[in-house]
């Protein structure tokens, strides 16, 4: 009987060192990884002189399913063109066994980025952050959602820019070659970082991207996963009955605005996450600069602040800060902007309301300071609404620090602050809600 594998109806012989493929790339020494569907080695590219990686469907699993959803992923990692994505550079057959020929990434996943590092700086944090966004985005544009963001299917180079990996999960709207996909005996998504909605089975759109895009800040802030219990069940569990953790849990000093972000973007109903990534990027950008060194991970500091520029410039410009967008508003912008704050506010929304708010005061102190009285009215109105949300340490918190500013600006008898002192002493007199669960 002929060596080898019997499948699809012939022969596959086994893939060895030094194989070449169309006479043109030419096989590694040793395989890289045995991970999922695929066996990945190193090549070379002997027509173009390059380094590129060389991935295989695992003759192990001789499956005409795996082989459809292997050439799936490929194809879909192909349509979506943006440098946060490897390119894909040839698709064929060798001895009948499929393979993909990808871009060769020199860097590290986030996996075992947070391993060696631990949780990284928040602006650094932000920095993946905001470059995985500009490819959701560009993924949201062709309708295709990845349905498995997480640390270990995100890459960091060797400059600084990253590389989302795996679309073998991926669906496209309304498309019916890319809509389906069959996994017998596995999950869809990883336990810890899938949404809720894909926990139950439920539809999923681009919300689903960013709850995993939730969960790998949290991991990357803290240095630990956002769901990590004992069994597969309890995390599944906690994941569906909430609350949304917080970095700050794990890591306090982390700023405010990533904070709430990571937990509204974790928010079990999709419809309370952040409405598109373009918001998400909004609020990461301004965290993403004066970037420090990671030994042993990046080339040159500088180097890696053009490449994050590189990637995030392919953002839609309209979320792209610009010339106009540093200009500063008019009364009347900012007041349409309070008050779009206040019908937040009073309408329940006490998450955007506090956003919105934040959002102002900074706005506001940059062209008048920080001692302007609208930059305090701004952040009482940050104050109130963690106050609604029943966040009564944090809002204290806040209260007692705008009592300190607005008294060593107008004085300790200032009408303003003897109402301050009285609000503060009300929400003292207020029970605290119950605590949410920690990780066990």
């Amino acid at each position: 009987m002929r060596r080898g594998l019997r499948r699809f109806g012939r022969y596959a012989e086994p893939v060895v060192p030094g194989t070449s493929l169309k006479d043109r790339y030419r096989l590694g020494r040793f395989p890289l990884a045995h991970k999922g569907m695929g066996e990945v080695w190193p090549a070379q590219d002997t027509l173009l002189d390059r380094a590129v990686i060389v991935k295989f469907v695992n003759a192990a699993k001789p499956d005409v399913d795996l082989v459809r959803r292997f050439r799936r992923e490929a194809l879909l990692t192909a349509r979506l063109d943006h440098p946060g994505v490897p390119a894909i550079y040839d698709l064929g057959k060798h001895a009948g066994q499929p393979y993909v020929v990808l871009q060769k990434i020199d860097g590290i996943t986030l996996t075992d980025l947070i391993g060696e590092q631990g949780p990284l700086p928040p602006g650094w944090a932000a920095a993946i952050g905001a470059q995985i966004c500009a490819v959701l985005l560009a993924a949201r544009q062709i309708g295709l959602v990845h349905r498995d963001i997480k640390p270990s299917n995100v890459m960091l180079d060797t400059s600084g820019a990253v590389k989302v990996l795996d679309f073998g999960l991926a669906v496209v709207r309304d498309d019916d070659r890319y809509s389906r996909i069959t996994l017998t005996g596995h999950a869809l998504g990883t336990v810890g970082y899938m949404a809720p909605e894909q926990v139950l089975g439920e539809p999923t759109d681009h919300r689903t991207d960013l709850y995993g895009l939730g969960a790998t800040l949290f991991d990357l802030l803290t240095g630990s996963p956002p769901f990590d219990e004992v069994t597969t069940t309890t995390t599944l569990r906690r994941q569906i009955d909430g609350p949304p953790p917080r970095p700050t849990q794990l890591r306090p000093g982390i700023p405010d605005e990533l904070d709430d972000l990571v937990h509204t973007l974790l928010a079990i109903d999709p419809r309370d996450r952040p409405a598109t990534a373009a918001d998400v990027y909004t609020v990461l950008a301004p965290f993403c600069h004066d970037l420090p060194p990671i030994p042993g991970v990046l080339t040159d500091t500088a180097g890696a602040v053009r490449a994050y520029a590189a990637i995030v410039g392919r953002v839609p410009p309209h979320t792209r800060p610009t010339a106009t967008t540093t200009a500063e508003p008019t009364p009347l912008d900012v007041g349409l902007a309070a008050k779009q704050a206040e019908q937040l506010h009073a309408a329940g929304e006490y998450r955007a309301a506090a956003r919105q708010w934040r959002h102002l005061a900074a706005q506001h102190a940059r062209q008048h300071g920080d001692d302007d009285p609208l930059v305090f009215d701004f952040r009482l109105g940050v104050a109130r609404a963690h106050r609604a949300l029943g966040e009564h340490s944090r809002a204290s918190r806040l209260f007692q620090e705008l009592l300190e500013d607005r008294a060593r600006a107008e004085g300790a008898e200032h009408p303003a602050v003897l109402r301050l002192r009285q609000e503060i002493a009300h929400l003292s007199e207020e029970p605290s809600p119950p605590a949410p669960r920690q990780p066990s």
